[in-house]
């Protein structure tokens, strides 16, 4: 079985990632709703006077970790990976990752209309992973922990 295969398997599946974030020396964690890309960059929106929100304006290096499956007695699955996290500013991003997040959350063609019109209170977030970590008993029983690194390109 191919790593990459199942990660890309792994994060289309998953919905709600923890993110870690940091401020000197203080972590933090926060949970959000994720859409994936096929570059498997990881956007999500959050208000900007969030402690995240506001962690991520000086400091970019994230690490997070999205549950698959996690059943006790069942097979278990994550993904955790680590990567560079920022507010989005482009606007042709902006409006293809929120048609992604729209269309995943069953968002109206109004709220996609609103939200690129600035009316609403959140903001586009995205890490772009420079690792990922894949556990997976299932798909993987002989050796749970595999890595992958996405082929590097240029942070923004």
């Amino acid at each position: 079985m191919d790593v990459e295969s199942v990660i890309r398997k792994q994060v289309a599946s998953g919905q709600m990632m923890q993110v870690a974030t940091v401020d000197r020396d203080q972590p933090w964690i926060c949970t959000v709703y994720y859409v994936p890309d096929d570059k498997l960059n990881l956007y999500w929106i959050s208000t900007t006077d969030r402690r995240h929100s506001r962690e991520l304006a000086n400091h970019h290096k994230v690490a997070g970790a999205i549950p698959i499956r996690f059943s006790y007695g069942q097979p278990v699955a994550g993904v955790q990976l680590e990567g560079d996290a920022r507010l989005i500013s482009d606007p042709t991003e902006i409006k293809e990752a929120i048609r992604l997040y729209a269309d995943r959350f069953k968002r109206s063609e109004e709220w996609c209309a609103d939200f690129l019109a600035g009316k609403n209170p959140h903001k586009l977030y995205r890490i772009k992973p420079i690792l990922f970590v894949l556990f997976d008993e299932e798909a993987f029983p002989e050796d749970t922990r595999r890595e992958w690194r996405p082929a590097p390109y240029p942070t923004q």
